[in-house]
């Protein structure tokens, strides 16, 4: 990225959240963002997550980047599943083995106290095709819908949640991030192969 340019964007106000794990999707976030000529700043959540090594690759991340970011830690979660607690994967075959009940729910409500308390009127969040194909029903467009519609309710400011990779397969934005020289490699999934 031009240095300039990069001096320009930290001057400016920041106007967006973005929710960053590290990973392929949030990694592709950051693109669109700066390729709108948005001004991000990066949400990093510790939730009791079994694969704590996403955390310090996201900081490295941002920190290469240039982008501001905040890391908020929530305590004494304890719900199990295949990414926090015992680590026991969900079998009932309703959700993904590896969905964390309620975790997008809190990711937003945090999301959504920063961005009100800094006057920042959008969220966005790396949900895909891929997420609604695997059954990750805090993932699927309707709930997003309903979320912006509680969100009217919320406070004295209209904040909105964005889904920018809603209907990207894995495959597609893994290509987009080839494209920009980003390698799998670079980016890390604490979920493995979906």
């Amino acid at each position: 990225m031009n240095e300039n340019l990069r001096i320009h964007r930290t001057a400016k106000k920041t106007d967006l959240i973005i929710l960053y794990s590290g990973g392929a999707d949030s990694r592709l976030m950051i693109e669109f963002a700066l390729l709108a000529n948005k001004t991000p700043m990066c949400l990093l959540v510790d939730y009791g997550q079994l694969h704590k090594e996403e955390l310090d690759v996201a900081k490295t991340q941002l920190k290469t980047l240039g982008i501001l970011y905040r890391e908020v830690a929530i305590k004494g979660l304890e719900v199990n599943s295949g990414l926090t607690g015992s680590g026991d994967k969900n079998m009932t075959g309703e959700v993904h083995e590896m969905h964390v009940p309620g975790r997008n729910s809190m990711f937003l409500s945090i999301a959504y106290s920063i961005a009100e308390s800094l006057d920042i009127d959008t969220i966005w969040i790396g949900a895909d095709w891929s997420d609604r194909l695997n059954v990750f029903p805090d993932c699927y467009q309707e709930y997003y819908v309903a979320f912006n519609e509680m969100l009217k309710h919320a406070g004295p400011k209209t904040i909105k949640v964005e889904a920018p990779l809603m209907g990207l397969s894995k495959e597609t934005i893994m290509n987009i991030l080839g494209s920009k020289g980003i390698k799998e490699s670079d980016i890390y999934s604490g979920y493995g192969e979906l």
